[in-house]
């Protein structure tokens, strides 16, 4: 460690190269172990809102057998099928065991249904369904990390999320494979390893170029001042033809070869003449070179702002003093610009360049150095262009998906409503249909009467008919009776006849004459009068006959339509059974279609929270992103608005998607491979 601060000038620059890549990867590494915490949580929230909504579902069934709509069974019954067919990202499914660690139901592998999982092991041989049970009904609920079994024979990480609940027993639980988390965390950290790699490449390359071409003209210069103090005068110096701060250096020190040579040539007198001035020149040599280790000295110690501040009598000591503090306060300015663009990038702001003016080593560092400010700035704009776009389509799916719940629950509202008129309407026609039953019955006793009251027509017909034939015979009788008083009558006449013959011996026969005949003439008058009374009556009998022959006629026809009125009925009671069986058949199907709209509406709500997850994500990355600086001369992302629900057209989403694959990995790869 002591040799990093008191080396060479290429080795402490070196050093700092050094320094500069562990604190990029020690940056580099902690947001890749940000990245990974932040998608293990992505992936816990997930499961956790897909095992919460199913505990939703549920506590619905649960409330609906306290208020007594369904028996506990068969609450429990369907609240299982619900869940068995929930699935989310593909092939994922929930599962749930009881108290006593039994399988109540597993939808990915039905067999397990029935058996005891308490002594189940994960790869590890860990017990992680006794583990997970066991804190979800201590807990309420619980995530358990294991090995899991897959389909391909191969364990692999696996996270499980469970939450107890407690009315019947259960613990409902669902998992997730690791696999996806691992494979985006080690997508993102390939590419940012190959992004350090490159600008740490950039810059060791850039740093070792940069030290070289200090310290190799440095060193060589330093080699040739040592050959010249050992009076070697033929040494050729290199670089006296550069026109930075070193070729300065190389010039003067060319005086000082020069002046030695002079010296070495000169008679005695001059040469200790001269060695008195070399000697004042060497006590300013010697001045010179403390003040120039002092500068280096604080050079190597990373201060350059030390200068040699002695003022010599020889002026071209004086132009190598002025040389030496050019060359620091030229390599001072260059490092001081190259740290504050790098300070810069290291705290987000890539607008920061290099301007001054260089030439040589300095000048390539400023280009080099201003090369990778430029392509930072491409790579975070394209960024957040992409990280613009991402959460662009992620908002616009999240107001589809938003749009879709509302019309869902819409929908779920209106299957309630019609399932309650279909409730309502199976009751009225069962109440039609047991109307039509009574009515039915009622029908069938009127038949019954009808045909009693035909009964007793024909009975009155036949009694019609019977009057009349008697009817007839008195009328014969009173005939008969009419006939004996018309002959009582002549026979009386003959008697008067007779007795007037007789004279006064038959007087007394005539008396009686006449009043057998006043008799006879009486009781022919009553027999007329009895045979009109008897035709009247009998013409009367004829007419009821006929009436009651009518009447018997009509009750016929009445009974035929009471007999056709109650088939009807029939028909009509036995329809509207079958209607109500019916209706009863699409009640249920409406039910159906209410507890799949409602299980679809739970879906789409769990669709929202991954979706809002999902922004919450690419906003997060936009605010990673956004904390660099790149300038206005670079596309910044595009700024959305919170996103309500609306309908949205799929044009839109496609649009977002192909912005944000256009702008993705693929484009910032090709650039970067420019770079």
């Amino acid at each position: 460690m002591t040799n990093l601060f008191t080396g060479s000038i290429a080795r402490r620059l070196y050093s700092l190269l050094f320094v500069f890549a562990l604190g990029f990867v020690a940056v580099v590494g902690y947001q890749l172990y940000a990245l990974r915490q932040s998608l293990d949580q992505f992936k816990r929230t997930e499961i956790q809102s897909v095992v919460q909504s199913g505990a939703s579902i549920v506590q619905s069934f649960y409330d609906q057998a306290q208020a007594g709509t369904m028996t506990t069974e068969a609450a429990q019954a369907e609240a299982l099928n619900v869940l068995r067919s929930m699935r989310y990202q593909g092939e994922e499914y929930l599962f749930v065991d009881n108290y006593d660690y039994v399988n109540v139901m597993h939808s990915y592998q039905p067999e397990k249904e029935g058996t005891n999982r308490k002594e189940v092991k994960d790869g590890n041989g860990k017990f992680y369904l006794d583990e997970m049970i066991t804190a979800a009904k201590a807990q309420g609920s619980y995530f358990v990390s294991y090995a899991f079994k897959d389909k391909d024979d191969t364990f692999k990480d696996k996270v499980t999320y469970a939450q107890a609940f407690e009315p019947w027993g259960w613990v409902i639980a669902s998992g997730v494979l690791m696999t996806t988390v691992q494979a985006i965390f080690w997508q993102a950290a390939i590419t940012s390893a190959l992004i350090t790699l490159g600008v740490m490449v950039v810059v060791l390359l850039l740093g070792g170029l940069i030290a070289r071409a200090i310290g190799k003209p440095i060193n060589a210069l330093t080699e040739d001042m040592t050959s010249i103090a050992a009076n070697d005068f033929d040494v050729v110096l290199a670089g006296q033809n550069r026109r930075d701060e070193i070729g300065a250096m190389a010039r003067a020190v060319e005086v000082f070869r020069e002046n030695g040579l002079k010296v070495s040539q000169m008679t005695e007198a001059e040469a200790a003449r001269i060695i008195a001035d070399q000697a004042a020149r060497q006590q300013m040599m010697s001045e010179l070179q403390d003040a120039f280790g002092q500068v280096v000295d604080a050079a190597i110690a990373g201060d350059f702002a030390r200068r040699v501040e002695t003022e010599f009598p020889d002026a071209e000591l004086n132009g190598l003093a002025q040389s030496v503090n050019s060359l620091v306060a030229t390599v001072e300015r260059g490092l001081d610009e190259t740290g504050r663009v790098l300070t810069a990038l290291a705290n987000t702001d890539l607008t920061k360049r290099m301007d001054g003016d260089y030439q040589g080593a300095f000048a390539r560092l400023k280009t080099d150095t201003n090369a990778v400010g430029d392509k930072l700035s491409e790579v975070v704009s394209q960024l957040r262009n992409t990280s613009g776009s991402l959460r662009t389509a992620t908002g616009e799916i999240l107001a589809g998906a938003n749009d879709l719940s509302e019309r869902t629950t819409k929908q779920a509202a209106t299957i309630e409503e019609t399932s309650a008129a279909m409730e309502q309407l199976a009751s009225t026609v069962l109440q039609n249909a047991q109307r039509a039953k009574d009515a039915s019955v009622n029908a069938a006793d009127v038949t019954r009467t009808a045909e009693e009251g035909g009964l007793v027509m024909e009975k009155a017909n036949a009694a019609m008919v019977a009057i009349e034939a008697s009817s007839g015979k008195i009328s014969n009788i009173i005939g008969l009776i009419d006939d004996i008083a018309f002959q009582t009558n002549l026979l009386a006449l003959n008697a008067s006849v007779e007795a007037a013959r007789a004279g006064d011996a038959g007087k007394g026969f005539a008396v009686v004459a006449v009043e057998v005949r006043r008799l006879a003439q009486s009781a022919a008058s009553a027999s007329a009068d009895v045979k009109v009374l008897i035709e009247q009556s009998a013409t009367e009998v004829g007419l009821g006959s006929r009436l009651v022959s009518d009447a018997a006629g009509r009750l016929s026809a009445m009974l035929d339509a009471a007999r056709s009125n109650n088939q009807l009925m029939d028909g009509i009671a036995r329809e509207s059974r079958e209607q109500a069986s019916a209706i009863d058949e699409v009640n249920i199907a409406v039910r159906t279609m209410d507890e799949m709209t409602q299980h679809n509406a739970a879906l789409v709500e769990e669709i929202n929270a991954a979706i809002e997850q999902t922004e919450s994500q690419a906003s997060a990355l936009d605010e990673i992103v956004t904390v660099f600086h790149t300038g206005d001369h670079y596309a910044a992302p595009r700024r959305t608005s919170n996103v309500v629900a609306a309908p949205v057209k799929p044009a839109g989403v496609k649009r977002a998607a192909q912005a944000y694959l256009s702008q993705g990995n693929a484009a910032i790869s090709t650039d970067w491979s420019e770079f």
